[in-house]
């Protein structure tokens, strides 16, 4: 299969929790595939792939990584006939916008007219159905969306190629915290928040494109088609590597992809075990333990990692417990609108996942076998201090909001509530861009877990 898909590009910063779906669905398909940093493609490492594929997160925060140097080597190599896949966050980095890189002459709708808060499954109206990417998908197919953007596209786009359009939500679907249903009044939870949350006003709206960018091919999409445990997702993600490699779609490779896809699923991903009863001091003592591993030999590595995990797992529970959130799946929460949801669930995903890389490096050591070239013990000490001083701050503040929730909906940036606002801006800062201690656990948990994914 690698041979049959070519040699694909990952852009690395600023993913995250994306970045590990992507890594662990190419590493499941098995695909040829390097995760590149920014540092990376300014020096030329996009030179001999096939296709650029760029997960979620903030496109403003990706083009910042890439800096001009960066963005000319992109632009670049798609003009010269390289492949641009990107998916939500990596596709709003393509549009013309002040975050863009202009691979697309369109932008984004203004927030004042999307849906920002979209989740879960929706259908999918394929404009062209003969279209490459859709091979073995018929009709009206659901995929998934996770708070997608929406293009602003017009008449005067006629170069851009619409190749599906958002249909009907699916039943597992979410707006903001609400559950789309035909019993709500979105009329009036949209005065109660308000925001736009009526799906209604996202059906028929472009949400896969395609462009022209020189000799190259540009493939934009909302919908995370590399969602965990989606094999039909999967298979649309073989079907658009195939075609802006300028081959055609392995219906066999396809097929293969699928069924370990459904394989893939009984794995667990990062889903947080079911924990005894857990409570703010207990997410404390696993962090002491970890403290004590930190101080041991290389061989305490492993110990260390497997606490930050274990508290992430028990601070998980403590929302659990506390009505702010349930596992929605194997690798996301769905919390109550006022409280940083996503946030705990990339802290836990990217923990366990560090744990779970750690365990495996310590167990190679063990048995004298190939090991993937150790932790930077000094990285995970200060990591685990970081992560002490989150984990004793962060189930104060999901009291705090807890108890605001008492006199109606919470905002999840603005608050007249003194204590939440501090703990908000230490933890999390004052925008709905990632940062304070937060930002500097998953930027240091991605140091540490890169160099470990490259080798596995």
């Amino acid at each position: 299969m690698k041979k049959d898909f070519g040699k694909i590009a990952v852009f690395w910063d600023n993913s995250y929790l994306w970045g590990l779906i992507a890594w662990r669905a190419f590493a499941d398909l098995g695909l040829d595939f390097e995760l590149l940093t920014a540092e990376q493609i300014r020096t030329g490492a996009l030179d001999g792939s096939d296709v650029l594929f760029v997960p979620g997160g903030w496109a403003s925060d990706k083009i910042l990584s890439l800096g001009d140097e960066g963005a000319r080597r992109i632009r670049e190599f798609v003009r010269a006939g390289g492949g641009y896949l990107g998916f939500c966050g990596g596709a709003g980095l393509a549009l013309t916008h002040k975050s863009g890189l202009g691979l697309t002459p369109i932008g984004r709708l203004p927030a004042s007219i999307r849906v920002p808060s979209f989740s879960g499954r929706i259908g999918l109206r394929l404009e062209d159905g003969a279209h490459p990417a859709w091979q073995g998908v018929a009709g009206e197919t659901e995929f998934y969306a996770w708070w997608p953007g929406q293009f602003a596209l017009g008449p005067e786009n006629a170069e851009v190629r619409v190749l599906a359009r958002y249909g009907r939500p699916g039943n597992d679907s979410y707006v903001t915290d609400l559950p789309v249903d035909p019993h709500v009044d979105w009329n009036a939870w949209e005065q109660s928040y308000g925001i736009n949350l009526n799906p209604e006003r996202i059906e028929g709206e472009p949400a896969v494109i395609e462009a022209a960018f020189g000799e190259g091919r540009v493939l934009l999409s909302y919908l995370h088609f590399e969602t965990p445990g989606d094999a039909a997702g999967h298979r649309v993600l073989l079907n658009m590597i195939g075609y802006l490699r300028g081959a055609p779609a392995d219906r066999e490779a396809a097929s293969k992809a699928a069924v370990k896809t459904r394989a893939a699923v009984g794995r667990g991903l990062w889903r947080a075990p079911a924990p005894a009863p857990a409570s703010a001091p207990e997410a404390a003592a696993a962090i002491e333990r970890a403290a004590a591993a930190a101080t041991g030999p290389q061989a305490d590595v492993a110990a260390l990692a497997g606490s930050l995990a274990e508290a992430a797992a028990q601070l998980l529970e403590f929302g659990r417990r506390n009505f702010l959130w349930f596992q929605r799946n194997d690798w996301l929460l769905q919390w109550r609108r006022g409280v940083r949801g996503i946030e705990y669930s990339t802290l836990y995903a990217m923990l366990r996942q560090l744990a779970e890389l750690a365990g495996k490096d310590a167990a190679a050591r063990r048995d004298d076998r190939p090991a993937t070239g150790g932790i930077d013990s000094e990285m995970l000490a200060r990591l685990n201090e970081l992560v002490t001083s989150f984990v004793e701050d962060a189930p104060s503040l999901l009291m705090l909001e807890r108890r605001a929730f008492g006199h109606g909906p919470l905002s999840p940036l603005m608050t007249e509530d003194p204590q939440i606002a501090a703990l908000r801006k230490r933890l999390f800062s004052t925008t709905k861009r990632c940062g304070g201690l937060y930002r500097e656990i998953v930027d240091l948990a991605d140091a540490v877990l890169l160099p470990l994914l490259r080798k596995n």
